[in-house]
This record gives C-alpha cells, sequence and structure tokens, in this order.
C-alpha cells in the first residue's frame, strides 16, 4: 500500500486527514461501510491506507474490460472491505471477469472423488481465526507462486469433520484453473498401493512420479498403517527430493507434528526415533502449521 503522503501533491505538505477522510465520504461503498459498522472518525484515520487503496483499487477494477487489462497485481481478484473486531482490513475475491474454464484435468487425483474438486474460493468457510488465517495463505499463495518462486505449502491438522480436506480441494481446483499441475492423493491408500507394487515393478516409475509433481497434496498423512519400508524408502526419498527441489508439497493430518512424529515409529528406540524424527523435521521445512479446532460453519 502506499503511505499517505504518496496521495497528497507534495511531500512536504502536512496531512490534512479530515479533507482525505471528507473525501473518502464522497465514496458510496466506504461511506456505507463506515456507517454500516459505526466507525469513529479515529478508526477511519488509523487505517487511511486501507481505505486509499480499496477506493483507488475499485476504481481502477471498475473501468476494467477484462483480465488481459488487468492493472492489479492480484490479477483476476477484485479488492474488499472487512471488519473484524475493530480490525480493518483490504481482502480479494474474484472478480466478475476471473471465470476460468473448467481444469479438472490438471489435478491428477488418487483415491479421492474429482467432485470434491468442484469447490471454489468462493465457498471458503471464514468462520474462525484459524480458518482466515488459512483463506489469507491460500490467497497469498495462489497470488505469489510459480514455478521458480518457491512457497512453502501447509501441514493442515485438526479432527476428523473440521474440513481439512476440503480447505486442500478448494485449492487444487484454483491452482488447477491457474494452469498449475495438482498430485492430490488419499495418502493411507497410496502408502498401500506403493507397497503393493514392489512385486510388480512399477514402484520407481510411481516414486518419480509423486517426486517431480509440480505441486504435491497427501491427506491424512500418519493415517496409513505403520510400515518401515514406506516410511524409509519411499516417503522419505520423496520429501528429500521435493525439499531440495523446492516443489511445494501440503499435507492434512489428524495429528501435530509431534504426534506425527510418534506414529513413523515402531518402537521407542534410537534408530527409530531418528528415522521418524526425519520425516517430520523435512515436512516442517516444507509447510507452515495450521491447526484447525472449530467445525465448518452449515448453512
Amino acid at each position: 500500500m502506499k503511505p499517505v503522503k504518496d496521495y497528497l501533491k507534495s511531500r512536504e505538505t502536512e496531512v490534512d486527514y479530515d479533507s482525505i477522510v471528507d473525501g473518502l465520504m464522497q465514496d458510496p461503498l466506504i461511506e456505507k461501510f463506515i456507517l454500516d459498522h459505526d466507525l469513529q472518525h479515529d478508526d477511519v484515520i488509523k487505517s487511511l491506507n486501507v481505505f486509499l487503496t480499496y477506493r483507488d483499487e475499485k476504481n481502477i477494477c471498475n473501468k476494467c474490460k477484462g483480465l488481459e487489462f488487468c492493472q492489479l497485481s492480484t490479477v483476476g481478484f477484485t479488492p474488499k472491505l472487512e471488519y473484524n473486531k475493530k480490525y480493518i482490513e483490504l481482502t480479494y475475491s474474484r472478480c466478475q471477469y476471473n471465470k476460468f474454464s473448467p481444469a479438472i484435468d490438471n489435478i491428477y487425483a488418487m483415491y479421492v472423488p474429482k467432485k470434491i474438486f468442484n469447490a471454489s474460493l468462493d465457498d471458503f468457510d471464514l468462520i474462525g481465526d484459524t480458518r482466515k488465517s488459512i483463506n489469507n495463505y491460500v490467497l497469498k499463495f495462489l497470488k505469489d507462486y510459480r514455478k521458480d518462486n518457491f512457497i512453502k505449502g501447509m501441514y493442515i491438522t485438526g479432527k476428523y469433520g473440521t474440513g481439512k480436506t476440503y480447505i486442500l480441494a478448494i485449492l487444487a481446483n484454483e491452482l488447477a484453473k491457474l494452469g498449475h499441475k495438482v498430485y492430490f492423493a488419499y495418502y493411507p491408500d497410496l502408502a498401500r498401493e506403493l507397497k503393493s507394487s514392489i512385486g510388480d515393478g512399477s514402484l520407481e516409475d510411481k516414486i518419480a512420479s509423486i517426486k517431480e509433481a509440480e505441486i504435491l497434496m497427501l491427506d491424512d498423512i500418519g493415517g496409513e498403517y505403520f510400515s518401515e519400508f514406506i516410511r524409509d524408502e519411499v516417503l522419505g526419498p520423496i520429501l528429500q527430493h521435493r525439499l531440495l527441489d523446492n516443489k511445494p508439497t501440503f499435507f492434512t493430518s489428524n495429528l501435530g507434528y509431534s504426534d506425527l512424529s510418534k506414529a513413523f515409529r515402531k518402537t521407542d528406540s534410537s534408530l527409530e526415533t531418528i528415522a521418524s524424527y526425519r520425516i517430520v523435521e523435512r515436512i516442517k521445512r516444507m509447510t507452515v502449521e495450521f491447526v484447525l479446532t472449530e467445525m465448518p460453519h452449515i448453512s
């Protein structure tokens, strides 16, 4: 956002906050937002940069003729004002021209029904602070991710029914619409398939495809039947390759980092502890952890 003084003709001019606020009140949408939330003069002053940026970007959007003409850094998304516990923030939602054609073929789904990828960012449940944080991270990832600009994935943990898989499905669908390739697998079933592939000669090819996937999403890691072979000869090399190659990887789990470490060891021996530690440390280096405690809102 530009500093307030950038909106003045001269940086030497003392900021006339009253005049700026009066100017903002000439905008019907900003005026409505201020009145709806009973904001006081000081509340507006504290968030001047937010209001000024919103006004400028909204005016740009109003003159836009299509995605190819978009002049915002958040291409395809239009600004919105939100009020949360006396905190005013600028968020973004899909604009009228952001109507991508179906891109389900960009998602390689294993043991996951493709119908869940019909969800879009507009369906994102914003009930609860963690979901809002996840939403912000998703928006940032969609805006900033490129193959040459690595951004950490997410490790979303929480009890059954908190909507972890659905959140990743939304992100996968949005990435697919942008032309990115996503490998999305229900990890317990994937682990079983990989273990059964040892005898038919296809294991190495399957591991290679997972290693090289542009974006990898593993649903319910830690929920599989424990296997030293899968941990040490399959998952470990996959994670190490993706970590070194800066390939985004996302996970959901019922277990936090510390409990996941316990799930990845058969005994408490030093060798098992070290092997488990290596797996979890790789995951930590690849992701940002989000702990979901709220159940999704059902309308």
